[in-house]
């Protein structure tokens, strides 16, 4: 099956490339983001089901904007690209979007632990000491928190301390 998703993406990539026009390069991009101060970060759940560039309708007009996505769009996880991405570009706005029906809702650290041990028990010290769903503290950039609903395709922003967001 892995095979055919590979094969399918490798086609698709072909009918891609006859229309590729490539972009200019990273350096000139990055000094255009630094000097206009509109950079941003999408941090976004890697769940299939979730496209921040459809739900966002992201094209090339929109300049400055980057996506990270990891499981359940966790920004400590991100902390190492978004420390690339300040020293590349300086974005000025880091967005955190969360969605319904998550799937790190339904599995704990202790859940995920015991899953990585049966496939790699040699590695117990490192997976015990791991942690897969805690936010901790701010990088000092603006963050904005929004949710989407998985379906209604709607975004909404999330306010600290106010239930139901």
């Amino acid at each position: 099956m892995a095979a055919n998703v590979f094969a399918e993406l490798m086609a698709r990539n072909i009918k891609f490339a006859q229309n590729h026009t490539a972009p200019p390069p990273l350096s000139v991009m990055a000094a255009a983001v630094r000097a206009s101060g509109v950079g941003t970060v999408v941090i976004s759940c890697s769940d299939p089901r979730l496209n921040p560039y459809q739900v966002f309708g992201v094209d090339p007009s929109i300049k400055g904007l980057t996506m990270v996505r990891n499981a359940g769009g966790r920004a400590l996880d991100s902390i190492r690209t978004i420390s690339a991405l300040q020293a590349i570009g300086n974005p000025r706005t880091i967005v955190v979007m969360h969605h319904t029906d998550c799937g790190m809702i339904h599995y704990n650290d202790e859940a995920i632990r015991k899953a990585l041990l049966e496939f790699a028990p040699q590695e117990k010290a490192t997976i015990e000491a791991s942690k897969f769903g805690e936010i901790t503290g701010s990088p000092g950039t603006k963050i904005i928190g929004v949710k989407y609903d998985l379906n209604s395709g709607v975004c909404t922003q999330v306010l600290e301390g106010v239930a139901g967001n």
